[in-house]
């Protein structure tokens, strides 16, 4: 199945995301409880320096292994769920990363100096949800309603990200035992509600001995989706490292702060109001041609960054981008998980996660070289060319998969 168009629906707010089905219900509930209790990974570089005292160089080689043995758990487990199952996985993931927090809450007062390789040791498990959960996703979604599923998971991410770090930063400033406890109560209890309400869905071809997935290979087409989708993540990734930077430049450390949280508050607010208008509206266009309007978008938000030195011009920038995120977080799932092969689609998540986080970390490096040879106009003018031409080759691929 390649970029489907599904007709629009009579439905609009919230009520889009009715008739989804009791599994569909549990994993975005499981969605906001992970999300609104990742704390640990929220405050890991704070964690690791203020409250372990180690030194920044220490801690950077801790993040930078983290971050790596997170894409290696995306890899090796989306890849092992489509011979295993992914409910039973992802049940193993989850008690794992909820084993490793409660060990680093005792390690916090008998041995605080393990809690950095216990963080590790849970990191390629803690990456391996994500693929699992999205393959879930796709396997109980109802015919015809993919969009609707993924813009549900969408906003259960963003309920979680929006609420999470205020409980976060109160934890962390009056107990560590307490902040490591919770996340791992709050993960004990998406898992047995994962038990309780998911189904161990498997199918036919993978309990079967005659079918081997070897014979099934992913095609060109998402190989190619899949460098989109590393490009694409390397311009977003401006947004927490350029941008921060040029704040400070514009209006002083203090002032340029609040201002970028500000800027932050705003994203996060459009994102809640605006993804079930997005799904509604934008249902009849197909994954591909929404994924270009949204990097459309993105060329007139960073064109805004990089002419205007007026606050609320960058308020309206952050606006507009933050509609071409919606738009890619929901519909570049719904296509992968349209287009690939039920048969590898852990897999093929999987890659997608492994490329856009690879997208994500080269993303600050590439953008300090830059505004060393140049500046920020400079910076988000690229970025936005860029932009523009994954715009292009969205509408490309689109035509390639329509001829």
């Amino acid at each position: 199945m390649n970029n489907v168009r599904q007709p629009r629906p009579l439905l609009a707010g919230f009520s889009v995301y009715k008739g989804l089905g009791s599994s569909m219900y549990a994993l975005f509930t499981i969605r906001v409880i992970n999300r609104f209790g990742d704390f640990v990974q929220l405050l890991l570089v704070l964690i690791l320096t203020i409250r372990l005292g180690l030194s920044p160089k220490e801690a950077g080689i801790f993040v930078s292994a983290s971050i790596i043995a997170t894409m290696v758990g995306q890899m090796f487990i989306g890849m092992a769920a489509d011979r295993w199952g992914k409910k039973p996985l992802l049940v193993l993931c989850q008690v794992m990363v909820s084993l490793s927090y409660l060990a680093c809450a005792l390690s916090v007062v008998l041995r605080p100096t393990i809690i950095p390789y216990l963080i590790l040791v849970a990191s390629p498990f803690r990456g391996g949800t994500a693929p699992l959960t999205n393959t879930l996703v796709a396997d109980f979604s109802p015919q015809g309603r993919l969009s609707h599923s993924f813009s549900l998971l969408y906003l259960g991410t963003n309920i979680g990200v929006a609420l999470g770090p205020m409980v976060a930063s109160m934890l962390f400033a009056r107990s560590l035992l307490l902040l490591f406890a919770l996340s791992a109560v709050l993960l004990s209890l998406s898992t047995l509600l994962l038990l309780a309400k998911v189904p161990d869905k498997r199918m036919q071809e993978q309990q079967s001995k005659d079918v081997r997935k070897t014979n099934v290979r992913i095609p060109p087409i998402l190989w190619l989706f899949f460098v989109f989708g590393a490009l694409y993540t390397l311009t977003y990734g401006q947004n927490s490292f350029t941008l921060p930077l040029q704040f400070n430049s514009l209006y002083g450390e203090v002032a340029g702060a609040s201002r970028y949280a500000t800027l932050m508050m705003v994203n996060a607010v459009v994102v809640l109001v605006c993804t079930t208008l997005l799904t509604a509206w934008t249902h009849r266009l197909g994954q591909l041609v929404s994924m270009a309007l949204a990097l459309f978008l993105y060329v007139t938000g960073y064109l805004g960054y990089a002419f205007c030195s007026h606050f609320s011009i960058f308020l309206v920038a952050t606006c507009i981008w933050t509609l071409g995120e919606i738009l890619m977080a929901t519909n570049s799932n719904v296509f992968l998980n349209a287009y690939a092969d039920e048969r590898i689609r852990s897999q093929c998540n999987a890659y997608m996660h492994v490329f856009s986080s690879l997208g994500h970390s080269i993303s600050p490096t590439l953008g300090g070289l830059v505004l060393l040879a140049t500046g920020y106009r400079e910076l988000w003018l690229l970025a936005s060319a860029l932009c523009f031409l994954l715009g292009c080759g969205y509408i490309a691929l689109n035509k390639y998969l329509k001829s």
